[in-house]
C-alpha cells in the first residue's frame, strides 16, 4: 500500500456519478462564503442544493427576507464564479440551530461511528521525513489500535464497536452491501 494508491482510489471514488450533486454543493458553500461578506456568513448556511436551486438556512426571517431581496444580485455573483450555473436561490429559517445543547463527542459518534474516542491520541510532534516513514508510522498505529477491537461477524476484521451497534458489521462489509456497484447477489 502506498500513497498514491490511496490518491488513485479516492479520485475514482469522486468520480463516480453520484457525488457529482455533493461535489457541486461542497462547491457553491466554498463560492458562497467567497460571495457575502463576513457579518452575512456568521448569520447563513447553505444546506441544500436541488434542482439548480440552492437553499441557504438564516438565523432569522429578517435575514431571509433582506438576502431574498438581493438574491438576483447575489445568484449573478456566484454564478460569475461557477462552470455550471445555478437557477435561484431560496433562503429559510429552517434547519437553522444551535449545537450547543448536543453533546459534541454523542453527535459526532452519530454521524461516524467509527470513531475510537477513547483511543485518541493527539499527534506527535516530530513529523516523518519521508513518506514511507509517515505510512509505516500511520500502520503501526492502526496495528496498536486494532488488538483491543472486536472483530467483525462476516470478515474476521477488527472492528470499531460503534460501527458493530450500528450496522451489526463493519463499515467495509456495510459499504460494500449497499454499493450500487458491487449488488450482492
Amino acid at each position: 500500500m502506498t500513497f498514491e494508491s490511496i490518491d488513485k482510489l479516492l479520485n475514482a471514488i469522486l468520480a463516480q456519478p453520484q457525488w457529482e450533486t455533493q461535489r457541486r454543493y461542497q462547491q457553491l458553500v466554498r463560492c458562497w462564503f467567497t460571495v457575502v461578506n463576513h457579518r452575512v456568513a456568521q448569520h447563513t448556511k447553505p444546506i441544500a442544493l436541488k434542482d439548480n436551486i440552492l437553499w441557504v438556512s438564516t438565523s432569522s426571517s429578517a435575514y431571509a427576507q433582506n438576502l431574498s431581496l438581493q438574491r438576483y444580485t447575489l445568484l449573478k455573483k456566484i454564478n460569475r464564479r461557477l462552470n455550471e450555473s445555478i437557477k435561484d436561490i431560496r433562503f429559510t429559517t429552517a434547519k437553522w440551530y444551535q449545537k450547543s445543547w448536543v453533546d459534541p463527542e454523542e453527535e459526532t459518534h452519530l454521524v461516524n461511528p467509527s470513531i475510537l474516542y477513547d483511543q485518541y491520541q493527539p499527534p506527535e510532534k516530530s513529523s516523518p521525513i519521508t513518506p514511507q516513514e509517515a505510512l509505516e508510522q500511520w500502520l503501526n498505529k492502526i496495528k496498536g489500535r486494532s488488538h483491543s477491537l472486536p472483530p467483525c461477524p462476516r470478515c474476521q476484521t477488527p472492528t470499531p464497536l460503534g460501527e458493530l451497534e450500528r450496522w451489526g458489521i463493519c463499515g467495509i462489509c456495510f459499504a460494500k452491501d449497499h454499493s450500487s456497484l458491487n449488488p450482492r447477489e
